[in-house]
């Protein structure tokens, strides 16, 4: 909502010598603007860039598919009510399943959130949820403890994730 989002995310990344496409912007669900002309042109602006876009959170706010079909978003971000677990829980896994489905059929990535087992995982695999995230792949660090954590855990990661 800020009107110089845009230049300051511009200036930042020039400072840093990074492109935009290396960035994802997430928004969360329940918090995009009922009135979205105050928020639609930077975000536009932004893709034009080459930034990325998540939705967070998707399937907790009351008008995903609304959401959806009005910004520009690259990924959606499965909330992990729907993914922690989902292999025992139908009505979860169903949701889950759907939010894949329909990230195909936009065109855009899916994130499973709240990946905390190798049930979790699993799952993921089997379903085709494009990027996984959660505290069985690695607890928050700090930016950079990231480069060496990649470096020891890598080929693992390769595995895990393909």
């Amino acid at each position: 909502m800020q009107p110089n989002i845009v230049e300051s995310l511009d200036a930042v990344l020039q400072l840093a010598a990074v492109p935009a496409e290396k960035v994802t912007l997430e928004i969360t669900e329940s918090r995009l603007p009922e009135d979205i002309s105050k928020v639609m042109s930077s975000l536009t602006r932004l893709r034009l860039k080459g930034f990325e876009m998540s939705i967070d959170d998707f399937g907790t706010g009351f008008s995903s598919m609304e959401q959806l079909r009005r910004f520009p978003f690259t990924k959606l971000k499965i909330d992990q009510a729907f993914v922690t677990g989902a292999a025992d829980k139908p009505a979860a896994r169903a949701i889950l399943e759907s939010s894949i489905d329909l990230a195909r059929r936009l065109n855009i990535r899916s994130v499973a959130e709240g990946i905390e087992t190798e049930e979790d995982l699993s799952l993921r695999r089997r379903l085709g949820v494009d990027l996984a995230q959660g505290y069985y792949l690695s607890k928050p660090m700090p930016q950079l403890d990231v480069e060496a954590w990649m470096q020891t855990h890598n080929a693992n990661l390769e595995s895990d994730l393909s």
